[in-house]
């Protein structure tokens, strides 16, 4: 079992309306632990379950078709998830106490808690449809890759990314899915 924890830029695919909605990437964090079950010396497979954050963060200029507001809206949103990623993983010796690794697999996320922030306001969001506020569906699920380290048997140096594959949006006319990327330092048992 290893232990690992890490810093995070997430962003979002944000279309409503056939318009992309221009967004930077958010800085979070994420912390778990993962399963390292052999299949032979160079393959093994991943499950474990970890906390992220997600999200991205926007400052646009509005417009009426004839006219812009000169004060651009400022927003965040910004969601917590539970995620269970399963990797398919391909360990290379690269030297006598270090060995490299790469593989990729999925990851299926349960939405926790999240909150929207636009210029100094800011609300909850709902995991569930409802009436009213800003919701978002669950659950999300997409494709992982990764590419590390594993140093002196224990100590973990990793680079992952991930790319959501459900629309979270309960619009017809919106679509939303995650992207993140991370850098994750941890500990094998």
């Amino acid at each position: 079992m290893e232990f690992k924890a890490g810093a995070s830029l997430s962003n979002q695919s944000v279309k409503t309306l056939g318009m992309a909605v221009k967004s930077t990437n958010l800085l979070g964090f994420h912390a778990g632990a993962i399963f390292n079950i052999d299949v032979t010396d160079e393959i093994s497979i991943q499950p474990g379950a970890f906390y992220s954050n997600k999200g991205y963060q926007y400052n646009q200029a509005l417009s009426n078709g004839t006219q812009t507001v000169p004060k651009p809206i400022i927003g965040k949103i910004q969601l917590n998830y539970l995620e269970a990623p399963l990797n398919v993983i391909y360990k290379v010796e690269a030297t006598r106490t270090i060995k490299a690794y790469f593989g990729g697999g999925g990851y299926l996320g349960y939405g926790l808690s999240g909150t929207y922030a636009v210029q100094n306001q800011r609300s909850d969001i709902s995991f569930t449809k409802s009436i009213e506020g800003y919701q978002y569906k669950n659950p999300d699920y997409g494709v992982n890759a990764v590419i590390g380290s594993e140093i002196s048997k224990h100590v973990i140096i990793e680079a992952n990314y991930s790319m959501g594959l459900n629309n979270l949006s309960y619009y017809q006319s919106s679509t939303i899915h995650n992207r993140s990327m991370g850098l994750s330092f941890g500990y094998m048992f």
